[in-house]
This record gives C-alpha cells, sequence and structure tokens, in this order.
C-alpha cells in the first residue's frame, strides 16, 4: 500500500469523527476530533488493522490559547495519522482511555496524568511513572507557568498505593537497584509460590527533564543535549532531531553525509548488540560469553573513536551534514574491523542457538505471538522476533537508507532463543550494508550551510534505533529555540509485552524477560532533582560539579 493509499483509507475510516483535517506533510494526516469520540475513532482504525500506536504528544499552548493539546500519532508504514484533541487548561480536564484496546497506551496516558494534569478516565493504572514519591500533587512540570519553586518536596507517597489487588498470595519487590540491568527501575510482582500472577512498574529514578531542557536551548545546543539520552544509542537521538530540524528548515543533507550518517549508525548498532548480548548472558549466568562479548564490543567501539574521536557519544551529527569526513586509510580500517566482528558475530549465533545451558533459560520461555506482538505495540528486534515486520529503515527509509537498503530480519518463533537469533542477524545484515556504503561512498561535500532560526511548522522524525523505533515531534514558533520536543523511546513500548508476558512464568525468569527486550531505562526517564543534605537548596549542574568535587576530595582525605 502507498502511503497516499494509506492516509485515503485513514481519511475514509475517521471520516465520521473529523472536525477537520489537515495534510502538514505529504505523509501525514492530521484529524481533529472530540475527546469523546476518542474512543470510538481508535476502534475504527483497530478494526481497520490501520498501524499502531506510536506515541502521544502532549502541549501545554499557553495562557494566550488556553488550551492543551493532545495528539495520538498512528504510524502504517511511511504513512502518520494524528488525532488531534484540545481540552481546557483550568484543572485537570477529562480524556477518555484507551488502554483497553491497546495496550501500550497505559504507559503514555500515565505520563499525560502527571506531566501535563490531564485526568485520563478508565485507565487501568493512574499511579505515577516518571515523577518522583516527594513531588507535589498539582504541580505539573509540561504546564508553560511551571517554575521549580512550585515543585519543593513533600512527604512521599507510596510508590504502588494499591499494589495489593493484583495478587492474593505474596507480592515481591524488586529494585529500584539492580533489576536485570545495572540501571534503577522498580518492579512489583505478585507471586504464587514461584508463579508470577500480576506485575507493575515504575520509572523515573534517573528523570533528567530533557523534553522540557529542550526549550531553553538553541537548536544547535539541543544536538549535543539529546546526544545524551542514552549512551548507547546517542547516534540515534540526534539522527532523529537532526532530521526532523533538517526537514522543517527545508534544508537538504549532502548524500556523503548522509551515508556516514549510515555507517555509524550500523556501528553503533553493533555496539548496542554486543552490549546486550553480554548482559544477557550475564543474566543467564554464562560469564564466558559476557566477558567474550564486552571484549569483542572493544573492536566497534575504538573504530567508532577513530571516526568520530569518541567512543560513546560521537558527536559527529551537525545540523546540515556531519562533522568527519572518511578518506581511505579509515574505510582499510572499517573493512579490517568488520572481518574480525563478523566472524565472531557467527560463532556468537552458533552458540545461542546450541549451547544446551543457554537454551534452558531462552527456549520456550516468554513466548510472545505474531497477534500478541501486535496487540502490544512492541518494536524492533522484540517484535521482529514474533514475525512482526516493523523496521522503520524499510518501512519509511529514511536517509541514506533509501540508496543503501536494508534486509529484513525476522523469526516466528517468538521466544527469548529468537529474540537473540534475530539480533545477530541482524549484525550480519549490519556488518554487509555498511562495507557496501564504503565502498561505495558518493562524493561531494559533508555539510552545507543551516539557518539560526527555523521556520515555524511542526514535524515527525522516525528513525529505527537498535532497540526499535524512536520517535520524534518537533514544533517552531519561528525562532532559535523549539517550542516543543516530545520524544518517545523503544524501551516504553515495549515494557508493556514484558509485563504481560511475566504473568504465568516463573520468578527466576524474570531477569531475562527484562533483559531480552534490550530495555534502556535512561531512554524511558526524562528528571533529577538533588539537594544538599543539609539544605533544601536545588543545585544547579555548575553547583552540583563542584559539590561533588568537593565532598569526593573531602572522602579522600578523610581515608
Amino acid at each position: 500500500m502507498t502511503t497516499e493509499t494509506a492516509l485515503q483509507r485513514a481519511k475514509e475510516i475517521l471520516a465520521p469523527f473529523s472536525k477537520g483535517d489537515t495534510t502538514p506533510e505529504s505523509n501525514r494526516l492530521d484529524v481533529n476530533i472530540e475527546a469523546t469520540d476518542l474512543p470510538a475513532a481508535t476502534a475504527a482504525l483497530v478494526r481497520s488493522e490501520w498501524g499502531y500506536l506510536s506515541a502521544i504528544t502532549p502541549t501545554d499552548l499557553g495562557r494566550e490559547v488556553n488550551k492543551l493539546e493532545l495528539i495520538y500519532h498512528f504510524c502504517e508504514g511511511a504513512a502518520i495519522t494524528s488525532l488531534r484533541i484540545y481540552l481546557p487548561r483550568e484543572d485537570q480536564p477529562d480524556v477518555p482511555s484507551i488502554s483497553d484496546q491497546i495496550p501500550v497506551a497505559s504507559f503514555f496516558e500515565r505520563e499525560l496524568g502527571e506531566m501535563l494534569g490531564v485526568h485520563v478516565v478508565g485507565t487501568p493504572d493512574p499511579s505515577r511513572l516518571f515523577l518522583p514519591d516527594d513531588w507535589p500533587d498539582g504541580v505539573y512540570p509540561l504546564r508553560e507557568d511551571f517554575s521549580i519553586e512550585k515543585a519543593a518536596p513533600v512527604e512521599p507517597r507510596e510508590t504502588f498505593p494499591e499494589m495489593g489487588r493484583i495478587g492474593n498470595k505474596f507480592t515481591i519487590p524488586i529494585g529500584p537497584q539492580h533489576p536485570a540491568l545495572k540501571e534503577p527501575g522498580h518492579f512489583e510482582f505478585a507471586v504464587d509460590g514461584e508463579i508470577i500472577t500480576g506485575a507493575r512498574m515504575r520509572l523515573g529514578y534517573v528523570h533528567r527533564g530533557i523534553e522540557k531542557a529542550t526549550e531553553q536551548r538553541n537548536w544547535i545546543q539541543n544536538l549535543y543535549l539529546l546526544e545524551r539520552i542514552c549512551g548507547i544509542c546517542s547516534h540515534t537521538h540526534t539522527s532523529a532531531y537532526a532530521m526532523g530540524v533538517e526537514k522543517l528548515a527545508q534544508v537538504e543533507v549532502p548524500a556523503r553525509a548522509q551515508a556516514i550518517r549510515e555507517i555509524i549508525a550500523g556501528l553503533e548498532r553493533i555496539h548496542s548488540h554486543l552490549l546486550w548480548l553480554g548482559v544477557s548472558a550475564h543474566e543467564a549466568g554464562f560469564d564466558t560469553l559476557f566477558m567474550y562479548s564486552w571484549r569483542d564490543r572493544e573492536t566497534v567501539m575504538d573504530l567508532l573513536e577513530k571516526l568520530t574521536g569518541n567512543r560513546v557519544n560521537y558527536s559527529i551529527i551537525v545540523l546540515g551534514g556531519v562533522k568527519h569526513d572518511l578518506d581511505a586509510e579509515l574505510s582499510r580500517s572499517i573493512h579490517t574491523a568488520l572481518d574480525y566482528l563478523e566472524e565472531r558475530i557467527r560463532y556468537y549465533l552458533h552458540i545461542v542457538t546450541t549451547d544446551t545451558s543457554f537454551l534452558q533459560r531462552t527456549r520456550g520461555i516468554g513466548t510472545m505471538t505474531l497477534e500478541e506482538a501486535k496487540h502490544f505495540g512492541a518494536l524492533g528486534p522484540t517484535a521482529r522476533a514474533s514475525g512482526l515486520k516493523r523496521d522503520v529503515r524499510i518501512d519509511s527509509p529514511y536517509g541514506a537508507y533509501r540508496y543503501f537498503p536494508i534486509s529484513l530480519t525476522t523469526d516466528d518463533r517468538g521466544d527469548l532463543e529468537a529474540r537473540f537469533a534475530v539480533r545477530m542477524k541482524e549484525l550480519l545484515v549490519s556488518c554487509v550494508t555498511i562495507r557496501i556504503i564504503v565502498d561505495n561512498l558518493p562524493a561531494g561535500e559533508i555539510t552545507t550551510r543551516f539557518p539560526r532560526k527555523i521556520p515555524a511548522g511542526e514535524t515527525i522524525s522516525r528513525v529505527e534505533a537498535p532497540r526499535g523505533e524512536a520517535f520524534y515531534y518537533i514544533k517552531s514558533n519561528g525562532g532559535e529555540n523549539p517550542a516543543r520536543i516530545k520524544i518517545r523511546t523503544p524501551s516504553i513500548c515495549n515494557w508493556t509485552s514484558v509485563l504481560n508476558k511475566a504473568v504465568g512464568h516463573q520468578l527466576a525468569d524474570i531477569p531475562m524477560l527484562i533483559a531480552g527486550m534490550d530495555p534502556c531505562f535512561s531512554c524511558n526517564d526524562r528528571m533529577v532533582t538533588v539537594r544538599k543534605q543539609d539544605s533544601s537548596q536545588t543545585l544547579t549542574w555548575s553547583q552540583l560539579r563542584e559539590y561533588g568535587i568537593q565532598k569526593y576530595s573531602t572522602q579522600r582525605e578523610t581515608k
């Protein structure tokens, strides 16, 4: 189905609910609806099997307009249909829940409530997802009139105030420290003996306020801020952001720069999957595989450092191009590294599909069918391991993927073993693609001139991160700073499937189930408030750095 056909079909499906529609971009349909019509409009799209809910973008339009704006984005290949709803700013306006039809919406709806003060009627879990337990009620960070003074800490509330309802036997808390990964997240599992009968989770322990912070920085400064959302997929975030801003500015990136961006993206995918392989092997008790894969991960990190100057936050992207070019010596280095890595990846693929003790922890565990993957809104390798053909690089090619396409890697078994196999096979595809690009790198410049001010407008930018689709909504009012940037990372969508599939499994399977989706807690989270122990004063970043250095020096002198 072409993009035009998909949008026309969506327009026909939503015609009974539409209060007017526009096409802000060639691949988008924007439909205004009433809040009360949201469940029916969503049901119409679900019945027609038109796309999946990718994100909900909440925005405070300010006192002058005196409205809140909610945009529900549905994606079908390259086509995007957005349901736009306007609500009054006063008090807590109501909007009906759609989580009974689309389970992943429950996470988005919790964010609507705590960040913007929208009352989602009928959502199954209205508890906080991101904000800390001592955050005061009635203070919403994404409101235009928010100030840090309003967020003075109060008596902490219970993390899960009604947790006892999900099980009648025993409740086991895990986290916020070390729940399968060395990042903070809080899980509570209701168990009957060793069998899980219910699951809930809480995020927000590394919440950094990045979405809000982008509004106080200019377009260039935000490149370096957004790159630090995640150290493993930093290039992914700058790619999605830069593509969106370049689209708003109507600037065409040189073909050579686009190709170099794809090379770095492929290397980042190898880095990410090898890191994940080691972490997952560690959770399965296979520490030899952990050490081997992380040793080989050094090869790709050294290569990235040679190409960009950095091993983690590569900072190779600039608005309108890239900073560094490839010469003959660097091209040879890429080929040499890929020859070694490809051999090792084939070895790891053999191990994860044949080792008897490892297969006891993966084969038949966490099996998710194709229909369940669609229902839960799974993304990335987690979805493709269940046979769901969903990959933005193929569904909606961007940048150099239009000229250097990749082949899709899927598996229909849907269990943890399949997720391991899909990721390893995906790396073999990346090795082949990178070689082709290096050998056929377009000639020309690597940057182009870029304006300081971006024309007014809004755009949606989607890229395929190592974990799945990353979604960026970018809005400009015509100045040097963005008016709104909404970031939806793949982990927030894949959590729904993990929590649902945990029910019925043994408690000992939880670490592998969590690690199997390759979660990133930093990608999920958005704010941290740090205060001195002897003061309620909130520290700025520079004060925090100085305070940390002083504290470290004092501890060292004491020792």
